[in-house]
């Protein structure tokens, strides 16, 4: 899968900040959300794009809300345009058909399908009709139901998409998803049962659940930040501030270079311990100059800086060329 010029189940992890509905309604800020993001040194940024009245029934306790927070399409125009100066790529969650082609027309350069759509044809055909990459959002969905919107995409002829494992219980658990049931073992299973890039939708409020899913094989990563959290805007329970998302971007993307590994090296600073945590042959008793060493004049103790204890058969059958004491390390110019 690619997203402009950014690869996604290659090497590097693609890391989503989510926006979400954080802006209320303002494009200022709409603007304050991505410069936070770009700071953040995140990849994408991700907006709910919606226009109420194809959201909602218009009877809907929420609609008036939604509708008094919609953006136009002039602003999502300017706000798509100010993430790419920004170096970041736009991501929609486009919440009604109705707003993607728009979407496109504005610079979009991708789709996330909502969880909630996960079985709404209308939003499926009509992201996979824009021929832009897109992500299928698992939360509250069965195994059936991915097969089934698996297989309703593939047969359209795409294979330019990703999924996004994870859980959903804002209007339920406001403490967010528990640790224990967050089956990050499902990311290795969906991956090799398509074949194709698989991500987690971080709905817990922990700074380093981002890295575990990382471990877990997860290529994408996406979760909610507020610039407050004492604001309790959306989703505010589960999102990070600044300097927190800053910090797991950096744990996951270093997670991401440790799981990459494929050889055993010493990391920084282990030639350091080598001497100090090693042993050393050294004398078992005091022995006398011209003395044959036997295996039983020898022991392993610390420090490490002498001979290692693997080449003590070296030492089998050599005379001494000096006294020794017991407890003294023994080195190779101590023999005849």
């Amino acid at each position: 899968m690619k997203i402009g010029n950014k690869k996604i189940g290659g090497e590097e992890l693609f890391f989503v900040v989510e926006e979400g509905v954080a802006n209320l309604g303002s494009k200022g800020k709409a603007f304050k959300m991505i410069d936070a993001i770009a700071e953040c040194k995140a990849d994408a940024v991700e907006f709910q794009v919606f226009n109420a009245n194809d959201f909602v029934i218009k009877s809907h306790p929420s609609h008036k809300a939604l509708s008094e927070i919609e953006l136009s399409i002039n602003d999502w125009k300017e706000i798509i345009r100010y993430t790419h100066q920004k170096d970041l790529l736009f991501i929609a969650t486009a919440l009604c058909s109705s707003m993607v082609a728009m979407l496109v027309e504005a610079g979009c350069d991708a789709f996330n399908i909502n969880a909630t759509d996960i079985n709404n044809p209308d939003i499926i055909d009509t992201v996979v009709e824009s021929n832009l990459p897109f992500f299928i959002s698992i939360p509250l969905a069965s195994e059936q139901e991915i097969d089934w919107i698996v297989e309703r995409v593939k047969q359209q002829g795409t294979t330019n998409f990703a999924i996004l494992h994870g859980q959903h219980t804002m209007f339920s658990n406001e403490g967010g998803i528990p640790l224990e049931q967050t089956d990050l073992g499902v990311i290795r299973k969906l991956q090799e049962k398509y074949n194709i890039p698989v991500g987690f939708v971080d709905h817990t409020p922990k700074i380093w659940m981002p890295s575990v899913a990382v471990a877990s094989g997860a290529n994408i990563i996406t979760k909610h930040l507020a610039i407050k959290r004492t604001d309790k805007g959306p989703d505010w329970h589960i999102c990070l501030e600044p300097n927190e998302m800053k910090e797991a971007i950096v744990l996951a993307r270093n997670a991401n270079i440790s799981i990459r590994a494929n050889s055993k090296q010493l990391a920084e600073g282990e030639e350091l311990d080598i001497p100090v945590m090693r042993k050393s042959i050294v004398s078992a008793q005091d022995l006398q100059k011209g003395h044959i060493i036997q295996k039983n004049d020898i022991l392993f103790k610390r420090p490490g800086n002498g001979i290692s204890p693997d080449k003590y058969e070296i030492l089998l059958g050599k005379a001494l060329a000096k006294d020794i004491k017991a407890d003294e390390i023994i080195n190779l110019k101590d023999l005849k």
